[in-house]
């Protein structure tokens, strides 16, 4: 007969897991706010040199290689993140109730879920910003710099720099997408 595991035990590991997984995540916001700065002063840097007729119009292919490419970072980021979520929520979660004989334990995560899944929040403070800094400039300078492309390096960028992008854009709409499906879904229930 397999031994009983001591409650106070499962309690203290839990808990010792349980913040490790949160330092990480911890570490893993503060990458991403890191990268969204990164790609906001590239832009800007890029935009005003460009702009200011101090550097070539070509010096826009350079943000849907850079922008999209940190962008994708920012999604693996989040992406974790979510699993780290999800796994406190579906693991950690039923052994420290169980163990503590507490159901109200750790419903942290339940309530990020349904804050998440409430459209205007999700978009317009997260998505929306996002969005234009990762997908909109990088758009916005193939678009600018498309009739202004006249040797073959130039256009070798500017199709590279489409895959990036196009790439990019995929995987936003994978990351954002769910949860607001899960939003309407809910609203018209």
């Amino acid at each position: 007969m397999p031994a009983v595991p001591d409650p106070a035990s499962v309690i203290q590991v839990c808990l010792a897991e349980f913040g490790k997984l949160r330092d990480e995540i911890a570490g893993r916001s503060g990458t991403v706010w890191t990268l969204m700065g990164l790609n906001a002063t590239v832009s800007s840097a890029v935009a005003g040199f460009v702009l200011a007729r101090q550097a070539s119009p070509l010096l826009f292919l350079l943000l849907p290689l850079l922008s999209p490419s940190l962008g994708l970072l920012l999604i693996d980021h989040a992406t974790n993140i979510g699993n780290i979520g999800s796994y406190i929520d579906g693991h950690l979660k039923p052994l420290l109730q169980e163990a503590a004989g507490e159901p109200r334990l750790l419903q942290y995560e339940e309530w990020v879920d349904r804050y998440e899944e409430q459209p205007l929040r999700r978009l317009l403070p997260f998505g929306i910003p996002l969005v234009l800094l990762f997908n909109v400039v990088p758009v916005g300078a193939l678009v600018y710099t498309l009739p202004r492309l006249t040797t073959s390096w130039s256009w070798f960028l500017w199709v590279l720099g489409l895959a990036v992008t196009s790439v990019q854009v995929a995987f936003w709409v994978g990351f954002l997408w769910p949860p607001l499906r899960r939003a309407l879904r809910r609203t018209t229930s």
